[in-house]
């Protein structure tokens, strides 16, 4: 079967380390095959096996990381949020 791709926006990217963090939650998913973040648009792109992994799958895997899906980019407002919630801030 062809590979697919999954592509979306995604909430509570705060630093540097947390494209490595998803990344790598990404990659223990069977079925995934590669993964990117691209940390100044929240955008999250996934190469998959659509015989192994659903969208809904990554979906939840997405969420379990603490970086829901997001249908739309973050504003920045809502990413000073993620980072002062992470600093332990009332956001």
């Amino acid at each position: 079967m062809k590979d697919a791709v999954f592509k979306t926006y995604v909430r509570g990217i705060y630093c540097v380390e947390c494209p490595e963090k998803i990344i790598f939650g990404l990659l223990q998913t069977r079925g995934v095959i590669d993964a990117d973040v691209a940390y100044f648009q929240s955008f999250v792109t996934v190469k998959y096996d659509p015989a192994l992994v659903s969208e809904e799958t990554l979906r939840e895997v997405l969420e379990e990381l603490g970086y829901p899906p997001f249908e739309r980019k973050p504003t920045v407002l809502e990413r000073m949020a993620a980072k002062l919630k992470h600093l332990g801030g009332s956001a």
